[in-house]
């Protein structure tokens, strides 16, 4: 990809929260490498003439859809109708580490470069996804229920967990989340498998393959964590034959999407217990409704897509977007580009 050439002035559209907090560390950035940006705040008093001078945006979290609010909020709304409006935008920087909407495509098919934030939330995720491996193989459910039962109750050798370091967690996915991930395995004593597009070597990872060797692994797997993007590829990639493949002791997790694994054949498999369980932060449809089976089974732990939820989640993603605004100001490659 060609270096990226910033005009030595340029506008950049952004929340009103990031132009009144952020303005300082961006004119300092600017003036370092001898240029000067204009922050222009996403309301709907801006003219077409603001618009027309939009080189770059940067979409933050505190525009986005928040917990409890609308699936499409105004904010977020408004905030896309203005991009769709800037002609001459280049580079469009989201605080997400997932670019799978098609709102993005939409730029990426006009030329727009997109840029992720997996920096922002790569350990979160990470650790959440371990967090749910360590729940489920400790049986936390089981013992919870015991605890609100008030019942001391011994945990019988049929549920008793095998050793992690008698274990294999095969990772769809080595990017950032999936790297984090490993080493946090690897720490365990869990022989990691990563499963990507090349098969290309990945630190901390006993061993990586290429998607299409997915099958010849996955009936080793006792842990198989979904921690990839949501493509052509990858939808529906865990059907109801790959679940069967399965061991019956083995436990699922998702982090990545929803869409990237057959919910009906995974319900079914977790209610005839043909595997031991699963930890979902994802879904095919968001908010999980309530009157989905997922909520009542006893072997799946739910977080509502919340994997990534940190207090300084915010600064996180704007430090992304600095960092990667110093390349574009150096005329330096952006890093993390949406593909």
């Amino acid at each position: 990809m060609p270096k990226p050439v910033l005009p030595r002035k340029t506008c950049v559209l952004v929340s009103a929260h990031i132009k009144d907090q952020g303005h300082e560390a961006i004119a300092e950035l600017a003036a370092a490498h001898g240029g000067e940006i204009t922050l222009i705040a996403a309301t709907s008093e801006l003219s077409q003439q603001d618009l027309d001078s939009v080189g770059v945006a940067f979409f933050s979290r505190d525009i986005h859809t928040m917990p409890g609010r609308p699936a499409s909020n105004e904010e977020t709304r408004l905030f896309f109708r203005l991009l769709g409006a800037c002609p001459h935008l280049k580079w469009l920087h989201i605080f997400s580490a997932g670019s799978d909407s098609a709102a993005y495509r939409k730029f990426q098919d006009r030329g727009v470069v997109v840029t992720t934030s997996p920096q922002a939330s790569g350990k979160a995720v990470a650790t959440s996804a371990l967090a749910g491996i360590l729940a489920l193989n400790k049986r936390f459910a089981w013992h919870y229920a015991n605890q609100q039962a008030r019942a001391w109750r011994a945990m019988p050798d049929e549920i008793c967990p095998l050793p992690l370091d008698r274990q294999t967690a095969v990772l769809i996915g080595t990017g950032h989340i999936g790297a984090v991930l490993a080493k946090c395995l690897r720490s365990l004593d869990i022989r990691t498998v990563g499963i990507n597009r090349s098969g290309k070597a990945v630190p901390d990872f006993d061993e990586t393959m290429p998607l299409e060797r997915l099958d010849s692994v996955i009936g080793e797997a006792d842990w198989l964590v979904i921690c990839c993007p949501l493509t052509d590829e990858t939808r529906n990639l865990i059907d109801a034959r790959r679940l069967a493949a399965l061991p019956r002791s083995a436990c699922l997790v998702n982090v990545g999407r929803g869409g990237i694994v057959d919910e009906p054949a995974l319900i079914q498999a977790l209610r005839e217990k043909q595997i031991s369980g699963a930890y979902l932060d994802v879904f095919e449809r968001e908010p999980l409704p309530p009157e989905s089976e997922i909520w009542t089974l006893d072997n799946v732990i739910v977080t509502p897509h919340s994997a990534a939820r940190i207090a300084d989640f915010n600064e996180r993603a704007f430090a992304c977007f600095l960092g990667n605004l110093e390349r574009w100001l150096a005329g330096r490659p952006l890093a993390s580009i949406a593909e």
